[in-house]
């Protein structure tokens, strides 16, 4: 366990530009500047009850960069050593979620509609979805979850 190298969990902010006027607002995002990853796929999440979350799991390869484009949830990430959580509720904020990084997305307000894009394709075999298999990889004795 002393090999493994934690995913940083700061740092991982991004401010995507926005532009205002009469017809709304128009955001975006370019990739290798605002994305520090090539896009693989994208993939968006909407109708999702506030009683469930999402996510609940981590990638053993792929990046990711997550914003709520419309409404707003809790996202909650943990490296194996510690966590940090965020608000996302502006869709010009994102967070970036490195490989080797739980993640789950909580307090969905009704309406929310979430944008993922991923550096990998879709592969089941590349996600842990088990915290326990998780902390055995990753994880320190001196935290909890």
């Amino acid at each position: 366990m002393d090999n493994i190298k934690h995913a940083p969990i700061d740092n991982v902010e991004v401010h995507f530009r926005s532009f205002r006027d009469h017809r709304g607002l128009l955001t975006f995002a370019e990739g290798m500047k605002d994305i520090p990853f090539p896009l693989k796929r994208i993939f968006w999440i909407t109708d999702v009850s506030g009683e469930y979350n999402r996510g609940g799991h981590a990638h053993r390869k792929c990046k990711q960069m997550i914003c709520c484009v419309k409404g707003s949830f809790r996202l909650v990430i943990h490296n194996g050593l510690e966590s940090r959580e965020f608000l996302l509720d502006n869709p010009d904020y994102a967070i970036v979620i490195q490989e080797g990084v739980w993640c789950s997305l909580e307090d969905f307000a009704e309406g929310s509609v979430v944008l993922v894009g991923a550096s990998e394709y879709y592969n089941m075999e590349g996600y842990i979805r088990d915290y326990d298999e998780f902390m055995s990889i990753y994880g320190s004795k001196d935290i909890t979850r």
